[in-house]
């Protein structure tokens, strides 16, 4: 993807690391994307490989965007956390386990002698959403990312609120179920363990290895017909596909009465936390993104069920949208975090 730029036009780059692809971008000052092009992540062939591989992105972008190295700014890094913002260093044994307690930011600056920021990915997702997105326009913008996790980030007057010690609000493991399944935080019923992709996946599995039980045992009774539709639930029956999240929306779609479940359960939850956040933060806005809000009708009745009925939060004033900007918010968002250097 190319535009051309303005003449002596100053320009960032954003990037935007994730557990399976490294993604960069070149901005103008006005938000356009002048140039985009991404890379694997490969965390397995470490961190020195990949600091170099990210150089090299930076350049291509550069490059393809037909602009002047003296006219880069800064750069801004949007990065699946943990992250610290302050040092600079990635602190993510899960996605980017040989990368954990790596400074990312000081390599960069020295090679191309500009400023370097280093964010969670949910807070540049948020920043992007803010300034180019559906959160235009808001004071106070509340972004929720639910996809293979949940995260977020919250924007007051077009920064990003941070907590003691810069710290990144866990937006995803407010407890909002007691009766839910563990979370690896050490709590039970977080919204990231019950609506997630890969909880909802796991929530399909789980019911149908309840229900084959009781075809068992049914079976075992001489007894006949169970109602149930979509996949083969009957023992050693293989799935026609691996289980995932966009599977499960696929098979609520369809009529599948156990996936809508799954699926009803993950929007009351969801509902609940954006209940919650509303009453926290009354925000202006409530972004929800991330692949399993491509699915947001599925959702929205559930959470505007829910939030109309709030008596003390001023509701009729607090926007809730679907995310704008896609997979690019988080490097828009990083580009914008590296203007404000």
């Amino acid at each position: 993807m190319k535009h051309d730029p303005r003449p002596e036009e100053p320009i960032v780059a954003g990037i935007d690391i994730g557990g399976t692809k490294i993604a960069a971008v070149a901005v103008s000052a006005a938000g356009r994307m002048l140039s985009r092009a991404a890379i694997p992540t490969e965390a397995e062939r470490g961190f020195e490989d990949g600091l170099q591989r990210i150089t090299a992105l930076v350049r291509r972008v550069l490059t393809e965007a037909q602009a002047d190295p003296d006219n880069l700014r800064a750069i801004g890094i949007g990065c699946a956390g943990p992250v610290d913002p302050v040092t600079g260093t990635i602190d993510n044994p899960y996605t980017l386990p040989t990368w954990d307690g790596v400074n990312i930011v000081d390599p960069l600056r020295a090679t191309f002698g500009v400023a370097v920021a280093l964010e969670n990915d949910a807070d540049a997702a948020a920043m992007g959403e803010y300034w180019l997105g559906a959160g235009q326009g808001g004071r106070i913008v509340v972004m929720v990312t639910v996809g293979t996790g949940i995260g977020g980030g919250v924007i007051v007057d077009g920064h990003i609120y941070r907590g003691v010690d810069g710290a990144h609000p866990e937006i995803g493991h407010l407890a909002l179920d007691p009766a839910g399944p563990p979370c690896y935080c050490g709590a039970r019923g977080c919204w990231e363990s019950i609506a997630s992709g890969p909880a909802m996946a796991e929530g399909m599995r789980a019911a149908r290895l309840e229900i084959t039980g009781r075809l068992e045992t049914t079976m075992m009774l001489g007894q006949v017909g169970t109602g149930l539709s979509g996949e083969d639930l009957g023992p050693g029956q293989p799935t026609s596909a691996p289980m995932t999240g966009e599977r499960v929306v696929a098979l609520a779609r369809e009529g599948d009465p156990v996936a809508q479940s799954v699926v009803d359960r993950a929007a009351r939850v969801t509902a609940r936390g954006v209940f919650s956040l509303i009453n926290l933060y009354v925000p202006d806005v409530v972004v929800l993104g991330g692949g399993v809000m491509e699915a947001y009708d599925l959702f929205e009745p559930a959470i505007r069920n829910l939030v109309e009925r709030d008596t003390m939060a001023p509701v009729n004033r607090i926007a809730i949208r679907k995310a704008a900007l896609g997979g690019d918010a988080g490097l828009l968002g990083a580009a914008r975090i590296a203007f404000d250097l």
